[in-house]
């Protein structure tokens, strides 16, 4: 496995960044609140607005089938990293929900009537699984395709999935932010794990890219 170019890092550094300015939001003033309401308030009404979540997440499980049968055909070096990183995204998904039990938030539509459908008491709010899911498929379109333009577009479309959340009226932006932090972490550790094993076993060689 070779290592991931800067230029393919710099849309999950973009994405650090922007995640950090979303998880401050709720510290001074409740701004994460203020912006789930601005944003809900005008949106979650709209006829179909439940399907941006759900259309973004269908493109990214598009993109990432193509980016396995890339892998499969043209480098198969990166296969095992690749299917770890693919395993890592229901290990994520699993993560998000056991967080869920721990942090008990109220979904924001309990409070705030925007949704048109507001999931019942007891689906918990904190972290995001639509998010936790659409950035650990970036992840495993990173490691496999390692192009700058793929992961770009990957955390464009992600970021849609979990924006179409917060225009829906069922999380707040914080939410997101936690469950893209939980997504690209529990995904990239795996695939990480995976490669030490992988170059390991290889007697330390460098793979082809």
């Amino acid at each position: 496995m070779t290592a991931l170019d800067r230029r393919t890092l710099a849309p999950f550094a973009a994405l650090a960044a922007a995640v950090v300015v979303l998880l401050l939001l709720p510290v001074p003033g409740s701004l994460s609140p203020r912006l789930y309401r601005a944003v809900a308030s005008t949106t979650a009404g709209t006829p179909g607005v439940d399907l941006v979540s759900l259309a973004a997440l269908g493109l990214l499980a598009t993109g990432v089938a193509a980016a396995g049968v890339h892998v499969w055909r043209a480098h198969r070096d990166r296969l095992p990293v690749t299917l770890a990183a693919a395993a890592g995204v229901p290990l994520a998904y699993g993560t998000s929900e056991g967080l869920k039990l721990v942090l008990t938030q109220e979904r924001p539509c309990t409070r705030w009537a925007y949704a048109a459908q507001c999931p019942p008491p007891g689906d918990w709010s904190l972290p995001s699984n639509h998010a936790t899911v659409a950035f650990a498929a970036v992840v495993v379109l990173a490691v496999a395709v390692r192009a700058a333009w793929v992961a770009w577009s990957g955390v464009g479309v992600a970021a849609v999935a979990a924006a179409g959340r917060v225009m829906e009226g069922v999380h707040y932006p914080h939410d997101v932010a936690v469950g893209a932090v939980v997504g690209v972490a529990v995904t990239a550790l795996v695939a990480w794990a995976t490669g030490v094993v992988v170059r390991r076993r290889r007697g330390g060689a460098p793979a082809t890219a």
